[in-house]
């Protein structure tokens, strides 16, 4: 098959730092890259992406297999461009293998077709949909969810310019978008399952979930994600919102792994009862016993390390300032290499 590829040029003044911010971003998150004084490739899920220095400033190219994965590649390049280089510096104008199309070849349309409450703060919708096979991947758990504004029928999704670019809606028909874990796929049935926390504070996911009727249409894209190397012993932990994705992994690693979680609730009637499998040790914590969010499964972490570390993988995802804390004493104070740890921030806690 021959590769697709296209490519954009963004005038800087100092490209320079752009790379430097670039690098020192991939290295906090374990992003594995190849890097010279003129260019910073990325390898990512089914392509590669290269920053380059030019004379007019920087100057990206991605190359995958498919459209589907350029057109994944493309919008990982933007959220870099507009991390480093601001907002205003988008969109990008692309030239190459790139074709305008009534929507992303990684969207779905989907509707509800189940609701459950699993606890007092979470509830399960089931979602169906058409052709899911993509969104079966053994490692790529995480979609972008698409809320329609309150009152559409018909909603208008995002689709792909001639340009490369990306059409919106207008502002009052877009919808808003967030990350989430599918916690059951059945391609056969077109069945999706995803848990919601239906959170005290208004938010899209939260709303939509919430008022959820059978027939309700939201927007799903992807999958997204990054696995876990194989390892003989896990240190798993999380909040509610990583809840899904925890218990996932511990149905998939292997019977021969030591695996300690912790999943961290508000109060004891916000735990669920999981089917957890034998070699898996879970224990939940409470932040109604005062506890500030993700401190205390940071804490269960770090005392819980081992002394023998070669053959350990840390996952973690909660509060991004405690992520990006604990992220930094595990590569520094207990040396961990890349590889062996994932820690994550799902979101961020509102400043006092």
């Amino acid at each position: 098959m021959t590769a697709q590829r296209c490519e954009a040029t963004l005038t800087l003044t100092d490209v320079n730092n752009f790379q430097l911010r670039l690098r020192s971003f991939l290295d906090e998150y374990d992003v594995a890259y190849r890097s010279d004084e003129r260019q910073v490739a990325i390898e990512l899920p089914g392509g590669e992406a290269r920053f380059s220095v030019s004379r007019v400033g920087l100057h990206v190219e991605a190359e995958a297999a498919t459209r589907d994965g350029l057109e994944t590649l493309r919008s990982i390049i933007e959220h870099y461009v507009s991390l480093f280089a601001g907002e205003n510096a988008l969109p990008l104008h692309w030239h190459g293998d790139v074709v305008a199309a009534p929507t992303f070849a990684n969207f779905r349309e989907m509707r509800v077709t189940r609701i459950e409450d699993l606890s007092p703060s979470i509830r399960r919708l089931t979602l169906s949909g058409e052709n899911l096979a993509r969104f079966d991947h053994p490692e790529e758990w995480h979609v972008r969810l698409h809320f329609p504004p309150v009152g559409i029928e018909r909603p208008q999704w995002p689709r792909p310019t001639a340009e490369g670019g990306t059409q919106w809606p207008p502002e009052d028909q877009r919808a808003e978008i967030r990350y989430y874990t599918i916690r059951r796929l059945d391609v056969v049935s077109g069945e999706v399952e995803i848990d919601f926390l239906l959170h005290d504070a208004p938010g899209p996911g939260g709303d939509f979930a919430r008022r959820a009727r059978s027939g309700d249409i939201c927007g799903m894209a992807g999958p997204y994600g990054r696995g876990v190397a194989p390892a003989s012993h896990y240190l798993l932990a999380g909040d509610e919102t990583a809840i899904p994705a925890i218990t996932r992994l511990m149905e998939m690693l292997p019977a021969s792994a030591h695996v300690e979680a912790w999943l961290e609730v508000e109060s004891p009637v916000d735990a669920l009862e999981l089917s957890v499998p034998d070699h898996c040790d879970v224990r939940w914590r409470y932040r109604c016993h005062g506890y500030a969010p993700s401190e205390q499964l940071a804490s269960a972490v770090v005392e819980s390390m081992p002394v023998a570390r070669d053959d350990l993988f840390v996952w973690f995802a909660g509060e991004a300032d405690v992520s990006q804390r604990l992220r930094k004493r595990l590569k520094q104070e207990f040396g961990l290499q890349k590889g062996q740890h994932l820690v994550t921030g799902y979101w961020k806690r509102e400043s006092a």
